[in-house]
């Protein structure tokens, strides 16, 4: 590309004339309501209800996540591959849109069944409460693996240019931090909403979930179609041309940018699941409080992320530089981490909660709406083939990886500082305030350090990704 070249196309990524409304890019960031609120009440509250509440020795758990991600393994990357494909409905229906369709109502039941395990004594009879997790865990997966991989690949294609992405990102991020609330403080409402009954209360709180789960997955079904424009690009002649899945998956494996973020988006997940997770052991065995607190202490969390948005987006307005913002956020994240573990009273630990709050609006806002479909348009451009979805397969084991690497964090942590034995010694209380501090700034730092070093994605190299996308015609 030319300098002029260049300088031309850097001026209109900045100054584009969007075809789509408001409603669309509202009703496409919606699709994320379902998708963080059962994440995270998957994430906070499974752990805690099969260790704590059905009883299951917490290595039977890490033994069952860790089968399931074998399965994973398996399953999202092939689902990715198969719905890279035009098929009968195509042309009229759209390549994505069918099977977010099929998939949205058996993927929000299963978060119903997850946490509605039989009456039956864990103790003395634990395999048939692993099969229960198992199968729950299978389902859920499978139909989530099917509407997320669609929904995400299509975002790409969707929202094509830098400024139409950043313009998503006014949507999604607070879209993104509801979900996370009504993920986190509803479940925590209903955990105690049948008297002397923990386990039927749960079941009333996966139903909750799953309905409210469905409610928001039809209201962004509007936003999650494709118009002619996309579909006639679905059976252009370059972008018919599919890779078999196994020459994609290799493709995929060796592009420096997808590795790099994989490695980020690893660390990132193990350290938001730690803190998600490990709050309720601290409410419950530190703090020795009800859930009431465990929702007041999130609420300001939230309350900080929610409020530096603005901050956030004007931040990367002003440097221009995704990579450079997104380190800082990471950054700003990690250091606001540390003091968790050494908190000595609830003022404290409630002004450290907004706090973190306020500096992991960076990672927030940046990470899916902006850093991976950079990503993916790269992927496109050294393959020369449109198939963002087996990228996207690869990338749904991401979240996978993450649920049997945080819970064995946590059996080793648990085991090392004998919680299982008892829950309120020193050394049990010590575990569960390093696994709130220092531990995921650690491994979150790590994943820092990797993306700053060896991310390849400057913003130069961005914009010319987008120029070579024209020339494509993708």
């Amino acid at each position: 590309m030319s300098e002029i070249e260049y300088k031309n196309y850097t001026l209109e990524v900045h100054t584009p004339k969007s075809r789509l409304s408001k409603w669309i890019y509202l009703s496409n960031a919606l699709s994320q309501l379902p998708s963080t609120m059962i994440g995270a009440v998957q994430r906070g509250f499974l752990l805690f209800y099969y260790q704590v509440v059905i009883g299951l020795n917490v290595w039977l758990i890490f033994l069952t996540l860790s089968i399931f991600t074998v399965y994973n393994g398996i399953n999202d990357p092939i689902i990715g591959y198969l719905v890279d494909r035009n098929m009968r409905f195509t042309r009229k229906w759209g390549r994505r849109f069918p099977w977010i369709i099929i998939g949205i109502i058996p993927w929000t039941f299963s978060v119903y069944l997850l946490f509605s395990v039989p009456n039956i004594d864990a103790s003395t009879n634990p395999w048939p409460i692993v099969g229960w997790l198992l199968l729950s865990l299978f389902l859920l997966d499978t139909f989530s693996t099917l509407v997320n991989i669609n929904i995400g690949a299509l975002r790409p294609d969707k929202f094509r240019t830098e400024e139409e992405r950043r313009i998503f990102s006014k949507y999604y991020t607070p879209i993104d931090l509801l979900a996370i609330i009504l993920g986190m403080l509803l479940p925590a409402l209903f955990i105690d909403i049948i008297p002397g009954d923990t386990k039927a209360s749960y079941r009333a709180m996966g139903g909750m979930i799953a309905f409210i789960s469905l409610f928001f997955a039809f209201l962004s079904l509007p936003g999650n179609r494709e118009d002619k424009i996309i579909i006639d690009r679905y059976f252009s002649t370059d972008y018919g041309k599919q890779m078999n899945f196994f020459k994609a998956t290799k493709e995929a494996l060796k592009l420096k940018s997808f590795i790099v973020f994989f490695i980020f988006a690893t660390c990132y997940g193990i350290t938001i699941a730690i803190i998600v997770i490990n709050m309720l052991y601290l409410v419950t065995f530190v703090l020795q409080a009800s859930s009431v607190m465990y929702i007041l202490i999130l609420s300001i969390y939230l309350a900080g992320t929610f409020i530096s948005i603005p901050f956030w987006l004007k931040y990367l307005k002003k440097t221009n530089d995704n990579k450079k913002s997104f380190v800082v956020g990471g950054l700003s994240y990690c250091a606001a981490l540390i003091p968790l573990t050494f908190f000595q009273g609830l003022n404290d630990l409630l002004i450290m909660a907004f706090i973190l709050g306020f500096a992991s609006g960076g990672l927030n806002t940046f990470t899916s709406t902006i850093i991976f479909p950079s990503v993916a348009d790269d992927f496109v451009v050294r393959t020369k083939k449109n198939q963002k979805g087996v990228l996207f397969g690869i990338f749904a084991l991401l979240s996978r990886l993450v649920e049997t690497l945080d819970k064995l964090i946590f059996a080793i942590i648990h085991t090392i500082t004998g919680f299982e034995d008892d829950p309120y010694s020193i050394s049990a209380i010590f575990g569960i305030r390093l696994l709130q501090g220092i531990i995921p700034a650690v491994i979150l730092l790590a994943g820092i350090l990797v993306f700053w070093k060896f991310f390849p994605l400057t913003q130069e190299v961005v914009l010319k990704n987008k120029a070579e996308l024209e020339k494509l015609k993708f």
